[in-house]
């Protein structure tokens, strides 16, 4: 055992400390007995370290040596994370329902517009009628798909609803009602090889004219989403204050994406908007439905901005700057989703569609 003995050296008191490091014989003179004993003390830390090292089997010492490493980069005390760890507890009480209705009231406290939230209400509500005596702990990747099939979606229904369930058990994980989020590991059926639906130049010009003459409040409407690609939703949010020179001025409180952007006016579009003017239409649906039903044409899910993004891409041959108009961060969900396959010379005659 190590210890401090008091002794002279070259004539002065000192304090000596024998040790043996590394198998060598060491002799320390230290002036204070304090200072003797502290490397006393960090000899003995430092040999129970090494013998503490050196007795870990090797996995052990890479998930070590891994946490360190994670931990600085971080900037987190490991020390610290691992006092504050609460085990997660397995079995919770609570059901899917209630769990699910703090997470609306949560929700409905957020900025979110009202067809989100409502839309966020019908998907949970579809969860909750599929598993009411489940606890979100309980349900696994296996359930959802299985609940998938049993409803017969497409994969775009699919990851429709997995938009909105996804971001309820990533919640769920955070409060600690689940330890994983079932959807990350969920097996989609293959995407369907299916174009978008667009409308042909002959079927467009159709709709405008007749609608010009028997709706002409759907102009607007139309011609901003046929030849702006705007969304339907952010077209009804628009005023005519934001019916710019060369623009169109989509703020990030009337996006979808809640962020800012600017899509130009095409010649053709400064044409319908200079007959009729943007304003509210009432009873949009039903004025609609008789257009369609008069020109015999089949209106799909985004026809209009799917015509836009077809076309416009065909005519500019520029991915990049479709993408821009269209508000999407990058060109895959373009050529993913939004893109036919038409040539340039329709594409010049869908842009010659005018009054």
């Amino acid at each position: 055992m190590l210890a401090a003995k008091f002794c002279r050296y070259r004539g002065s008191p000192r304090w000596r400390v024998n040790a043996v490091l590394n198998g060598k014989r060491t002799q320390r003179y230290f002036k204070t007995r304090d200072a003797a004993e502290q490397w006393i003390c960090d000899i003995n830390s430092n040999s129970c370290t090494q013998n503490f090292w050196a007795s870990l089997p090797h996995r052990e010492k890479l998930e070590l040596i891994s946490a360190h490493q994670i931990a600085q980069k971080r900037s987190i005390n490991l020390l610290e994370a691992a006092l504050q760890f609460r085990p997660f507890e397995s079995a919770q009480p609570i059901k899917l329902t209630q769990v699910i209705d703090k997470y609306l009231a949560k929700k409905a406290a957020e900025s979110l517009r009202a067809l989100s939230l409502k839309q966020i209400r019908w998907k949970l509500s579809l969860l909750t009628r599929a598993f009411p005596n489940e606890s979100p702990n309980n349900l696994t990747p296996s359930h959802l798909e299985a609940w998938f099939t049993a409803r017969n979606w497409s994969r775009s229904t699919i990851d429709g609803v997995i938009a909105k369930i996804g971001p309820f058990f990533t919640w769920c994980v955070r409060e600690g009602y689940c330890k994983t989020n079932p959807c990350e590991a969920v097996k989609r059926p293959r995407s369907e090889d299916k174009p978008p639906s667009i409308f042909r130049p002959h079927e467009a010009q159709k709709l405008l004219q007749l609608a010009l003459k028997k709706e002409p409040s759907l102009i607007p409407y139309l011609a901003i989403g046929l030849f702006a690609g705007i969304r339907p939703a952010e077209i009804e949010r628009l005023t005519r204050k934001d019916i710019l020179e060369d623009y169109i001025e989509v703020s990030a409180a009337k996006a979808k994406t809640r962020q800012r952007r600017l899509v130009k006016i095409s010649p053709n579009l400064k044409e319908w908007l200079a007959i009729r003017p943007l304003g509210v239409i009432r009873n949009k649906r039903k004025r609609l439905n008789r257009i369609l039903k008069l020109t015999q044409l089949t209106w799909q899910p985004d026809i209009m901005r799917h015509s836009f993004a077809s076309y416009h891409l065909a005519l500019h041959s520029s991915a990049e700057k479709t993408s821009l108009e269209l508000g999407h961060r990058d060109t895959k969900m373009l050529f993913a989703h939004y893109r036919e396959l038409v040539n340039y010379e329709t594409a010049q005659k869908y842009w010659a569609i005018r009054p």
